[in-house]
């Protein structure tokens, strides 16, 4: 739902429209309009700003980057979703491929 069509709804209901109305006239609910109130007299905008946070940040040991490094020198062809399954099954370290990816890019293997 746009930040126009939120706001136009708390404009709405600060001119003494009805909540119900509200709701009919946009067809949103009557959750999302008190939401969108708690968040704006929270933050002064209809809108949460993005979460910092992330997944938990796996951070593979240097022993662990050295040896995909080599796997890499043996075979440049692996694709991260064979790395990440060859760190499983050698390793019994579960990653995401894009944890890898940035573990990667850190490391400067990329």
């Amino acid at each position: 739902i746009s930040p126009d069509l939120k706001e136009c709804a708390l404009r709405l209901w600060n001119h003494g429209w009805n909540v119900e109305d509200i709701c009919d006239a946009l067809g949103v609910s009557k959750t999302s309009c008190y939401r969108w109130r708690r968040i704006f007299d929270e933050l002064g905008t209809v809108n949460k700003p993005p979460s910092p946070l992330k997944g938990p940040t796996r951070i593979i040991t240097q022993a662990l980057l050295t040896a995909i490094e080599d796997l890499f020198i043996e075979d440049s062809d692996f694709f991260l979703d064979e790395v990440c399954t060859w760190l499983t099954f050698e390793h019994q370290i579960t990653i995401s491929t894009s944890a890898l990816s940035r573990n990667l890019t850190q490391a400067g293997l990329t």
